[in-house]
Order: structure tokens, then C-alpha cells, then sequence
């Protein structure tokens, strides 16, 4: 009888997943699953097996909150100590009590949002994805599309049981310091900075960085290219031709960074799997770990 019930709750989720998913696939997304609309949303807060993760400061995150909602800040998976030793975000051990902690286990849906600047929640749902975690979305717009539209919140931080979570790192999706070095060269390679175009040239330096430039060649993709009103994420179209712009096609090997390496690269990595732009990964380490060494070459 638990079994029939548990295959019913699936089968429910599983539907109301893919109502939401029609919105998305209407801006001609080749993977619509990896977002979810606050319409969907909103019918999902409550279900069994369903996890909504806040992504934004704790502060932020008591003020208000979806209800229901856990809080998972986005720099607490982007540990340097981790991304500097074999690229990974964080080490498993960490993942593995962050996520259990937040009630994730394999069969939790996962929900990801933050207040509605888009980072954040790449930057988590990245991590999830990283560790092996399939079922995870992003909700979006975020909090300020979900707020626009009048919908609950709360200051009611919910009672979470505990659960296993078992990190299976994917070290395909991300590039290391190592790499970075022997490819920079190379023509079959292309690196985006997602940064600020005042941090691509050096003139912001921002705390964390050692210097202000770029890598030797990368070309510049501000992370907000890929967003619409409301920080929702443009068409497949738009996207497409962000892209285009800058050389890259669906057989570029791209490899994006930012600061942390969570967040603002992630966003852009999401957008391109968005659109079935599989071929990119994430240079985890980033600008703080490539401007910490002088010996790094660097442009302006």
C-alpha cells in the first residue's frame, strides 16, 4: 500500500512538472524541465518529496521566505579550499551534510530560487547537479517575480528531517586551474568571463580578487546577456544569439568563470543546457584563484 502511494505522489509531481514545463518549452527551450514558473510552484509547495531551497543570505532569507522553503546560501557551496584542490565546489563530505540537513535525498524534487537575481540559484543548482543530483530546478524569476504576482510568504523557517545525501561528483563538468593553464592556447577552446565589463578590464577589483584583469583571451559574456524582465530568462532565440555574437556555436567548447566560480558562470551555464548547449563546464576556481598567483598570466 505504501508503494501504490508513494508511485501516486511520483506519478502527481510528475505531471505537475511538466504543466509547468510547457510555459518554458513556449520560449523554445530544448530542456524546459530545468526551470520551474511560479504557477507550477505554487501548486507544488506542500507535496511530499518536494524541497524548496532559498539560495540568498540568511538575513534576507528571515525576512521572508516561500513557505516551506529552506535556506541553503550559495557561497556556502563554493568553497575555495575544495575548487583549488580538484575543482569540485565544495568537497563531498560538505555537500553531503549541507544537502542532507536540507532534507535532500535521492528522491527529493528540488526547487531552487533566490531573490531574483539569478546567480544564486545557478550557483546551488549547479552544486546539486555537480553531486550527481538529478531532479533540480530553478524557479524562474526567482522570489521578486514570485512576490510580484501577490503570492504567500512567510518568516516561518520549516522543520526539516534530516536525510541521506550521497555526493557523486561529476569532475567532467568543471575545469581546474591545471587545465586552465595547458589550454589557454588552445583555438578548440573558448573562455568567457561573466563578470562586469569593469572587472573583465581591471578596473574593479573586488574583494577576494588579488588583481584586476582577465584570463589571456577570454572573451566577455556578461551574465545578465541571458536575462529578461524580471531576471526570467530570455528565449531560446535570444539566447542563441547572445552567443553567436561572441563565436560560439553549439560545438564550442566553452568554459566559463566569474568570482567565485558560483553564480554568475553558472547562470550562463544554465542558460546554454537551457537551450541543449550541452559542451560547456565550469572553471570553479575563477578569478579569486587565478589573480592569487602572480606567476598567472593576465590581461586588461
Amino acid at each position: 500500500m505504501v508503494t501504490m502511494v508513494k508511485r501516486f505522489v511520483a506519478a502527481a509531481l510528475g505531471v505537475l512538472l511538466l504543466i509547468g514545463a510547457s510555459a518554458a518549452r513556449a520560449e523554445g527551450y530544448a530542456r524546459p524541465e530545468l526551470l520551474v514558473e511560479t504557477e507550477q510552484l505554487a501548486k507544488l509547495l506542500g507535496q511530499p518529496n518536494v524541497r524548496v531551497v532559498d539560495t540568498v543570505d540568511p538575513a534576507s532569507y528571515q525576512r521572508a521566505h516561500i513557505p516551506g522553503a529552506v535556506n541553503v546560501f550559495y557561497l556556502d557551496v563554493a568553497k575555495l579550499e575544495a575548487r583549488k584542490k580538484n575543482g569540485h565546489p565544495l568537497s563531498e563530505a560538505e555537500a553531503e551534510k549541507i544537502f542532507g540537513e536540507a532534507g535532500i535525498d535521492a528522491g527529493t524534487q528540488v526547487v531552487v530560487y533566490d531573490g531574483g537575481e539569478g546567480p544564486f540559484a545557478s550557483g546551488v543548482w549547479f552544486a546539486l547537479d555537480f553531486f550527481g543530483h538529478k531532479q533540480v530546478r530553478v524557479l524562474n524569476g526567482g522570489f521578486r517575480k514570485w512576490l510580484k504576482e501577490g503570492r504567500p510568504v512567510t518568516q516561518d523557517a520549516p522543520t526539516v528531517e534530516k536525510k541521506k545525501f550521497a555526493a557523486k561528483p561529476g569532475p567532467e563538468k568543471v575545469a581546474t586551474r591545471d587545465w586552465i593553464e595547458k589550454n589557454l592556447r588552445n583555438k578548440e577552446v573558448v573562455f568567457v568571463d561573466t563578470r562586469s565589463f569593469n572587472e573583465y578590464i581591471g578596473k574593479d577589483v573586488r574583494p577576494g580578487a588579488s588583481r584586476g584583469g582577465h584570463l589571456p583571451g577570454a572573451v566577455h559574456i556578461e551574465w545578465t546577456k541571458f536575462s529578461d524582465k524580471l531576471a526570467t530568462f530570455k528565449s531560446a532565440e535570444q539566447i542563441e544569439a547572445v552567443l553567436k555574437q561572441r563565436g560560439i556555436t553549439k560545438a564550442t567548447k566553452v568554459v566559463t568563470y566569474c568570482q567565485t566560480g558560483i553564480g554568475r558562470s553558472t547562470d550562463m551555464a544554465l542558460a546554454m543546457k537551457l537551450i541543449g548547449w550541452d559542451n560547456v563546464v565550469e572553471y570553479t576556481g575563477s578569478w579569486e584563484e587565478w589573480s592569487s598567483d602572480p606567476r598567472l598570466p593576465i590581461e586588461k
